[in-house]
């Protein structure tokens, strides 16, 4: 019997491209979705091709480089930064590669254009229905100690979800906000110099406040296990 296994790991990291258009091309980052691939027969005594735990540690060094980073700092990644480079860093540096390895797939883990979706309320977190979407960008928290991982210009694939009274009359509101944030340094906007989830979170809903709309939760989640939910004061 032949399987394939996939281990997955997630990157919050920046960078800057050096083709593509003039947004492509500023400060900003991704959550990209990194994952280990192993095929091959199964053990007949325990049952498995490998333990996930070794597919885990075969990318461990690697994760540690790369995650919380700025990317065209990493030797080897000054020059190019693509998906396709970022895929061929990690396999050249799996090394030595285990008889079960099969590759490795990078995506970033963002929509990478305005897709709002309707989201039904949730009556476990609270949240009313709402409208979210996803940008990619960069980071820093320069108020945390040097030795805190996000102390330096490092990315996320934010998703958003806010609420309002009007849900109707939300989504060009939003696409304003999209076009302000997305491929951005978040650090640069007047108001997130210091741009905790939490922090975004009151910034947008007083920019939804500002437009005359009344705002019910703002939602902000910068990675997959990390989700700040704001009621508002």
């Amino acid at each position: 019997m032949q399987a394939h296994l996939t281990k997955i790991a997630y990157v919050e990291a920046s960078h800057r491209n050096f083709t593509g258009t003039k947004k492509q091309q500023r400060l900003h980052g991704h959550s990209y979705k990194v994952e280990i691939l192993a095929k091959g027969g199964l053990d007949p005594e325990i049952g498995w091709i490998v333990d996930y735990s070794a597919l885990k540690d075969l990318f461990r060094g690697l994760y540690d480089q790369l995650d919380h980073a700025h990317l065209n700092d990493v030797p080897g990644l000054e020059n190019d930064t693509t998906v396709p480079a970022l895929e061929r860093w990690i396999d050249a540096r799996i090394t030595p590669k285990p008889d079960w390895y099969a590759g490795v797939r990078v995506s970033i883990d963002g929509d990478l254009a305005f897709r709002p979706v309707l989201l039904p309320a949730d009556a476990v977190e609270g949240t009313p229905e709402r409208l979210g979407f996803s940008f990619e960008a960069a980071q820093a928290l320069p108020q945390l100690p040097a030795t805190h991982p996000c102390h330096s210009i490092h990315g996320h694939s934010y998703r958003f979800e806010v609420g309002v009274e009007r849900i109707d009359r939300l989504e060009d509101h939003l696409l304003v906000l999209y076009e302000e944030l997305d491929h951005r340094y978040l650090n640069e906007i007047p108001g997130l110099e210091c741009a905790t989830c939490e922090r975004i979170a009151k910034w947008v809903w007083d920019r939804i406040v500002d437009v005359g709309e009344r705002p019910t939760v703002v939602v902000v989640q910068e990675t997959y296990t990390a989700r700040c939910i704001y009621f508002g004061e």
